[in-house]
């Protein structure tokens, strides 16, 4: 048994040392998921057993509570597929499974039963009072340098290669938590760390070789864990990107497929559309619909058949492996209009059933509110299809917030893109952004003009939804395509950097400028219960002034974002008077500087107010 299957193992299975059966040259190498738990609300549970013509033997089990409900086998005859029944009665321990043969000899594996964690959450774990980072982890921080490059994966540290592995890793994110936490920030997003045993352009962690293993130059399991832990203790909390799309050619399981329809395999290698509005469009053609959601994204990148329920099962059930096990808060689904959409609705459920309140978000790249509209539902879509999910990427409004402080912006588009958030089941769910590692930097967006980023961050983190900033975008970071450009390291993540941006006196001038911005307004938002629970009033932009208010029925916010190159003194309040009405001072939370009447006030170029009313 080689290194690898060892350290999967090690993730909670106790193995019986002789699994080989010589008579038959039947062997036992794998089960998946790798331990379960007892408390489950569905009480169904499939296991996929791998070894060599592990199809040719009888699984049988005799524990209390636990019952073989189905065996199946596919093409590949090193593959059983077990359905189980976990009766809520029944007990955490150790389920013996034995593997019986036509001779009557016997395989025994050892598999683990644990209790469910219990939760008592009442309302939704991430929500518009959080503020999530995303991070690239191999970019952020190398926290444990001996794990840099490793013997069980093939690509291997190269710093200098802007496309290879860096050496970040997750004891990286742990030690610089701190920093996070002190910035503002609520919520963790970390790019896939689970194993990516690629040959070259492993580090962004969506070629997937083993959904159940930690990537070992990011760490092991044990290290998410802990991640997650101490991100709790601290007050924080963690989502898990997962991918069901596709996984990496390094999986496992491509030298020896269950069957053929695992992938979607084409005569000759067809890559997907990448357009993602054919999943909701009434007029669709066949084949516009088969790219996208049977095209592979890259040759490197094998596209999964949802459509095998076996894979679909597989997948629901470890999505639910990993909330359970690292205790998640929760999880963003890469490219989720891509695999079959009806299996997607039932992950949702699966999850909701239960973590009803997880937090799930939706990578969803639309540029057009109605598109998007069709995966943020209250109600079934007019072809009966109910997406089932909490949250959605907005993406029309981060391309309203380019648009409106690009060169020569007018903030009426986002006035305009706002308005149409009637479409929507909830918009105050929607996850909104001004970066991601998809995109270029924002400052470089923004044509490296830090008062338009202030104007970006400022609206992002005011208006409606759950803001997500891009790690390194507070203090400045620039770059564009190639991606390995504009996901680039964190001064002073690595012991060897001449600069530390983790603390101030490892900043420029202009990057405090911007980090002190940004840190002003989060920390501000951590007890606006205006932004938390509020509702939003805008009013139609005039002389790309654009003014909104947050409020409840105790608390108001009005935010003045000034869009000209130009200051305007005295600028007229009186139009406003239905959201000032009860008000009558404020005081604007970036300066500090207290406003004792709410008739007129003075308004910089390019830039935003943000005024706590007072009574």
């Amino acid at each position: 048994m080689n290194k690898l299957i060892k350290n999967v193992f090690l993730l909670g299975l106790i193995v019986i040392p002789n699994l080989i059966c010589n008579a038959q040259n039947i062997s036992l190498k794998k089960v998946e998921p790798p331990f379960w738990w007892v408390g489950m609300e569905n009480t169904d549970l499939q296991l996929l057993v791998y070894g060599k013509n592990i199809s040719l033997t009888k699984p049988v089990i005799n524990y209390p509570g636990v019952t073989i409900q189905s065996v199946s086998t596919l093409t590949s005859p090193n593959y059983l597929f077990i359905d189980l029944t976990i009766e809520k009665k029944a007990k955490s321990g150790t389920l013996n499974i034995q593997f019986e043969n036509a001779n009557g000899n016997v395989l025994k594996y050892n598999y683990k039963l644990k209790n469910k964690r219990i939760k008592n959450n009442k309302k939704q774990l991430i929500d518009p009072s959080d503020v999530i980072y995303l991070i690239t982890p191999d970019r952020f921080a190398n926290g444990n340098t001996k794990n840099d490059s490793t013997d069980d994966t093939l690509e291997k540290v190269n710093r200098k290669n802007i496309d290879g592995r860096h050496g970040g890793d997750l004891q990286g994110v742990i030690n610089h938590l701190d920093y996070i936490q002190n910035l503002g920030i609520t919520t963790l997003w970390l790019n896939p760390f689970l194993e990516n045993n690629q040959p070259k352009y492993s580090y962004h962690g969506y070629g997937i070789s083993d959904f159940y293993k930690t990537d070992s130059r990011f760490g092991t399991n044990k290290d998410f864990s802990d991640l997650v832990v101490l991100s709790h203790n601290k007050g924080m909390k963690v989502i898990m990107d997962q991918v069901f799309n596709h996984c990496g050619t390094g999986h496992w399981w491509m030298n020896d497929l269950p069957s053929k329809d695992w992938l979607n395999q084409w005569d000759k290698f067809t890559r997907s559309n990448f357009t993602n509005i054919v999943a909701s469009d009434p007029h669709v053609s066949q084949s516009d619909y088969d790219l996208l959601t049977r095209g592979w994204f890259d040759s490197n990148l094998p596209d999964l058949n949802l459509d095998n329920t076996f894979l679909a099962t597989y997948l629901i059930q470890n999505s639910i492996w990993w909330v359970e096990f690292a205790n998640l808060d929760g999880i963003r689904m890469d490219t989720y209009p891509y695999p079959n959409k009806n299996v997607m609705a039932q992950w949702t459920q699966r999850l909701k059933l239960e973590y009803p309140n997880l937090f799930v978000v939706a990578e969803t790249w639309v540029s057009k509110s109605s598109s998007l509209s069709y995966w943020n539902r209250n109600t079934p879509n007019a072809d009966g299809y109910n997406p089932h999910l909490m949250s959605v990427s907005d993406y029309p409004i981060y391309y309203a917030m380019l648009e409106a402080f690009g060169n020569e912006g007018d903030v009426y588009k986002l006035y305009e893109t706002l308005a149409d958030d009637f479409i929507y089941g909830n918009p105050y769910n929607n996850k909104i952004f001004n970066g991601n590692h998809d995109v270029a930097r924002l400052f470089t967006l923004l044509n490296e003009d830090i008062s338009k980023l202030k104007l970006s961050m400022a609206f992002i983190l005011t208006t409606r939804g759950i803001p997500q900033l891009y790690y390194g975008d507070e203090i400045l970071f620039k770059g564009d395509k190639p991606d390995g450009i504009l996901r680039k390291d964190f001064p002073g993540g690595w012991d060897t950097d001449t600069k530390n941006a983790f603390s101030k006196n490892g900043r420029t001038k202009l990057e405090n400028d911007a980090y002190n911005y940004v840190n002003t307004i989060l920390n501000w938002r951590k007890n606006a219960k205006e932004i938390h629970e509020g509702k939003l009033k805008h009013y139609q932009p005039l002389k790309n002034i654009y003014v909104y208010f947050r409020y409840t029925k105790t608390e108001s916010t009005m935010i003045i974002i000034n869009n000209n190159n130009f200051k305007v003194d005295e600028f007229s309040l009186e139009r406003f008077n239905e959201s000032l009405r009860g008000y009558s001072k404020g005081k604007d939370i970036i300066t500090n500087t207290h406003f004792s009447s709410l008739k007129k006030v003075n308004l910089k170029e390019n830039s935003a107010l943000i005024i706590k009313l007072q009574r």
